[in-house]
């Protein structure tokens, strides 16, 4: 074969992939939109209703004000869909944590600490808490109240309720019920994000009869409009439930371990230690702060409170390893997923004044900073592709347009939003010749 055949059929062979990868996303695309509407249509919301109705008495509900509130209700597809394809199980740790945990994140941190200094320290030196570990959920769960959720939060309970068959999710339905009979919400005004979440900082109704406080003593409770309300709830969490926070203590130490204890980290898989030593003792045993100190002391060399912690390893032995204090066990009892946890976590370091993490993740193409998504968005703008304004959150028409863009500059066609496609759109900015692919079916920018 010669070599300009080579070529010729080297150049066939991407485009074909190209295409079959366009093809697949169409399909996958046009599947997605059929399965929806066929769980539209599978939803049966009086039958969730005439199921759930009986019990209302029970659960502090006439069956009049039941069948009140639930006029006009209506079960999810969205919210069935969002359910099984959450974020933080799909993405990897180093995307998710890149976006999640970024300097415009922790700036914005920052800037809250010092406007709102007076209610923090009020709030912290009441509850026991620290000021960083309520500015970093507000941050994570709602991006520092911008991102409120437009999902109605008694649909979200109902759908939940009535597909998924937890009792936690069924007693949510008759708290948002409560909630709304009593005055605490208005019908219109009561929404949140597609799990049934709502407020600044994403409480569920049960939790707000439970733990919810009046941070500015005004009499009542508001998780939407009282930023003391939602930070003093939030504290009210952390120290009432599982896991209580322990003041002063971070929730993750990045360390190095020495052969010895490494040996006990498999590789290529997330462990989490079942042994837990003191701080004091993980020092004994050569554990390190992967600067060199010493896992027991602050950075400037003062002792730390004391607590028992344990190994963590998201990707194994291949990335970074952190000490898990019962402050990340705490931030486990606010949202269970891991990726959740440490994201908070990092970013209440970062407010602490401790630096990002030092050991790089195992992969070869890291992920990307919100600003970074809108830079890409930008170049991809620049180069002819319909991607929407640039938003830092990388939807279909995105990753279409990442995979256009990889397949002409040569790269591996997979449509992921990473450093390697951003570098070669920063050092080839301008668009090319060849016409940009049309955009395909499905939302986001």
């Amino acid at each position: 074969m010669s070599a300009a055949t080579f070529i010729h059929d080297s150049t066939k062979e991407t485009v074909i992939s190209t295409q079959v990868l366009a093809r697949a996303r169409l399909l996958a695309a046009s599947l997605a939109m059929l399965a929806a509407s066929q769980a539209q249509a599978q939803l049966d919301t009086g039958a969730c209703l005439a199921r759930l109705r009986p019990a209302a008495p029970a659960n502090g509900i006439q069956v009049a004000d039941f069948d009140t509130y639930t006029q006009g209700a209506t079960l999810l597809a969205s919210t069935v869909a969002s359910a099984r394809a959450q974020p933080e199980g799909r993405e990897t740790w180093w995307d998710y944590l890149a976006k999640t945990v970024d300097e415009e994140r922790v700036v914005d941190g920052r800037k809250l600490m010092e406007a709102e200094a007076a209610p923090l320290s009020e709030i912290a030196a009441r509850y026991e808490v620290d000021g960083e570990v309520m500015v970093a959920i507000f941050g994570i769960e709602t991006n520092f109240g911008r991102v409120l959720g437009k999902t109605r939060v008694l649909d979200a309970w109902l759908t939940r309720a009535c597909t998924e068959n937890k009792p936690l999710w069924i007693k949510n339905v008759y708290a948002s019920i409560r909630m709304l009979r009593d005055g605490l919400v208005q019908p219109d005004t009561f929404v949140g994000s597609w799990s049934g979440a709502f407020g600044m900082t994403q409480f569920i109704p049960t939790s707000y009869y439970e733990l919810a406080a009046d941070g500015d003593g005004d009499g009542r409770i508001d998780l939407y409009g009282s930023l003391p309300d939602a930070l003093a709830s939030t504290a009210s969490h952390l120290r009432k439930r599982r896991a209580r926070w322990t003041r002063g203590l971070l929730p993750v130490i990045e360390v190095k371990l020495p052969a010895g204890v490494a040996a006990g980290v498999p590789a290529g898989q997330e462990f989490a230690g079942s042994e837990r030593r003191t701080l004091a003792e993980w020092a004994a045993r050569g554990v390190t702060r992967v600067d060199g100190g010493r896992p027991d002391r602050l950075r400037g060399g003062e002792p730390a409170p004391d607590s028992p912690a344990y190994l963590f390893a998201p990707t194994g032995a291949e990335g970074p390893v952190f000490l898990a204090t019962r402050n990340f066990d705490a931030i486990l009892s606010y949202n269970g997923s891991h990726k959740y946890a440490l994201a908070v976590s990092l970013l209440i370091d970062r407010l602490h004044g401790e630096p990002p993490i030092a050991t790089p993740w195992p992969t070869d193409d890291p992920g990307l900073s919100r600003a970074e998504i809108r830079e890409l968005q930008a170049l991809l703008l620049a180069r002819g592709h319909d991607v929407g304004t640039p938003d830092g959150i990388p939807g279909t028409r995105t990753r279409d347009a990442v995979a256009a863009e990889q397949q002409r500059a040569g790269l591996a066609v997979d449509g992921r939003v990473g450093q390697r496609i951003l570098r070669t759109l920063r050092q080839d900015p301008l668009p090319r010749t060849a016409p940009a692919p049309e955009p395909q079916p499905g939302g986001g920018a």
